[in-house]
C-alpha cells in the first residue's frame, strides 16, 4: 500500500469517527423523542434534625388529664404546644387527646400584670399566652389540655384561647380544671 493510499485510509477513518461522534451527540440531544421539560422547583431539601427535647404535656386518660412526656423540637412554648397538638397523631400507649381534630393556628406571648398599679415591679410580671385554634368547637377537656400544658411553665401566668372569630378572649388558669386532675395527682395553678 502506498503512502497516499494509507493516508487516505487514515483520513477516512478520522472522518468516519467524527461523523459517528456527531451522530451520537445528535441522538443524545434528540433524547429519543422525549421533549425537554422546564425545571420545577421542589422547594428546599428535607432537613432531619436529631436534636429533639422531651417535654411534658397533658393528654387524656379515662376522661382526666394525664401528664405525659413527648418529643418536641425545643422547650419553647410554641414548640411545646405544637407537640401537644401533634401528640394526637402518635399518642403514647393508653392516652389520647381531645385536640385530634383541632389545628394550632398561632401562639402569642405578651406581658401580663394582674395589678396595673404594680407595672414597674419586675417581680410581679409574668407572661400571658394567647392560643389561636381552628377546627370544630373545642370541648372543656381540650381547653384544659392547652391551659394546663401552658401553665407547666412558671413564667406563664394566664392563658387565653381563641377559636374561630372569637372577639373577646377569656383568661384561663388551670385551677378551673382541677376536677380533671389525674387520680391521686394535681394540676398546676
Amino acid at each position: 500500500m502506498s503512502r497516499v493510499t494509507a493516508g487516505r485510509a487514515v483520513l477516512g477513518r478520522a472522518v468516519l469517527g467524527r461523523l459517528a461522534g456527531v451522530a451520537l451527540l445528535l441522538a443524545a440531544v434528540a433524547g429519543c423523542g422525549v421533549e425537554p421539560t422546564r425545571v420545577n422547583d421542589g422547594g428546599p431539601p428535607p432537613v432531619i434534625s436529631g436534636a429533639s427535647t422531651v417535654v411534658r404535656v397533658y393528654l387524656v386518660r379515662s376522661g382526666r388529664l394525664e401528664p405525659t412526656s413527648v418529643a418536641a423540637t425545643s422547650s419553647h412554648v410554641n414548640d411545646v404546644l405544637s407537640a401537644l397538638f401533634g401528640a394526637g397523631r402518635r399518642p403514647p400507649s393508653g392516652v389520647g387527646t381531645a385536640l385530634s381534630r383541632m389545628r394550632l393556628a398561632q401562639v402569642q406571648l405578651m406581658r401580663y400584670t394582674p395589678d396595673p398599679s404594680s407595672r414597674n415591679d419586675p417581680d410581679s410580671v409574668g407572661l400571658r399566652l394567647r392560643v389561636f385554634v381552628s377546627g370544630p368547637k373545642m370541648s372543656r377537656i381540650a381547653m384544659a389540655q392547652i391551659t394546663c400544658t401552658a401553665r407547666l411553665r412558671p413564667e406563664i401566668w394566664a392563658v387565653e384561647i381563641a377559636q374561630g372569630d372569637a372577639e373577646t378572649l377569656k383568661i384561663h388558669t388551670c385551677r378551673e380544671y382541677w376536677d380533671l386532675a389525674p387520680q391521686n395527682g394535681h394540676l398546676p395553678p
